[in-house]
């Protein structure tokens, strides 16, 4: 399997520069919602693609971000570093994605159109996305979120450790060895 293809049926943007504002999460901090909408709303396309391709239904990927708006809202305090804004909302979400893929305990299939509809390129290319799609829908919830982190939202290893709180080492042999295992599902799935 060609890493191009896992990029293209991935890669989409990061959201925004990154930039937030000290003084917008302040007010969220007090209570001010429309603070907080202005806070989530630059992320919430990413996190909703990211919960998708770790949840593998729109439904729960859905769920998995409404729940982590409430838990980004009722502990906002907790945030030390309003820079920090971005990577601790990821956090959230991937933590209420995982919740879901452990609460359902069962494999569903895929359909990495989700992440981000778009136009079908050739028949060709649909059916490589298709067998991609349901090698990545039998990986492990933990390498989805790996892959996820390090293909979709492409984040740096040194982010992705420090949003898992693992170290950078552990971060860049899973990612190596999730890929390994997607490579594997992939081409069994060619092969049948």
């Amino acid at each position: 399997m060609d890493a191009a293809i896992i990029d293209a049926v991935v890669d989409r943007g990061r959201e925004g520069d990154g930039r937030v504002p000290a003084d917008l999460v302040d007010r969220a901090i007090r209570g001010d919602r429309g603070a907080f909408d202005r806070l989530v709303e630059p992320h919430l396309v990413v996190a909703l693609g990211a919960a998708r391709l770790i949840t593998g239904d729109e439904e729960d990927a859905a769920d998995a971000v409404q729940d982590g708006l409430l838990a980004g809202w009722q502990s906002l305090e907790c945030l030390r570093d309003p820079q920090l804004f971005p990577t601790w909302f990821r956090r959230i979400v991937i933590r209420s994605a995982t919740r879901f893929v452990r609460r359902r305990g069962h494999l569903v299939q895929l359909d990495l159109d989700l992440a981000e509809p778009g136009p079908t390129d050739s028949l060709e290319r649909e059916f490589d996305r298709r067998q991609l799609a349901r090698a990545f829908a039998r990986l492990d919830p933990k390498d989805r979120v790996l892959l996820t982190l390090h293909h979709y939202w492409r984040l740096p290893v040194a982010e992705s450790a420090q949003l898992l709180g693992l170290p950078e080492g552990t971060v860049r042999s899973r990612v190596h060895h999730a890929l390994r295992r997607l490579r594997a599902g992939y081409d069994a799935e060619v092969r049948r």
